[in-house]
């Protein structure tokens, strides 16, 4: 079986943009950015992977709990990357970094 990935982007869009990469317009919110990284994907790996951006005050606050554990004692940053619901990379969202993810795990073959 082909692996597929799901990509959560946590965020609160009331705060700034973090990306660390200059391949994205600047100006733009955390959310346009998920969109634009699955519009990326998508071409990169048609209907492999999901980007789902995801505002984490607007969730039951029992959705994502270790995740606002850590928030709550200032030990990670907004926005909060998870691939296939494991915590990936916070404080931004990296373009190269996330497809460098992904090619490393479609590479690693089918899931079994």
């Amino acid at each position: 079986m082909i692996q597929r990935i799901h990509i959560q982007i946590l965020d609160n869009p009331f705060e700034d943009v973090n990306f660390s990469d200059n391949y994205f317009d600047e100006g733009i919110n955390n959310q346009a950015l998920a969109e634009q990284l699955q519009n990326s994907l998508d071409y990169h790996f048609p209907n492999l992977v999901h980007v789902e951006y995801i505002d984490l005050f607007l969730e039951d606050d029992n959705r994502f709990a270790e995740v606002r554990e850590l928030l709550s004692h200032g030990l990670i940053t907004l926005p909060v990357i998870l691939i296939n619901g494991e915590p990936f990379i916070h404080g931004g969202i990296s373009y190269k970094v996330i497809i460098e993810e992904v090619e490393r795990m479609l590479s690693s073959g089918p899931v079994h």
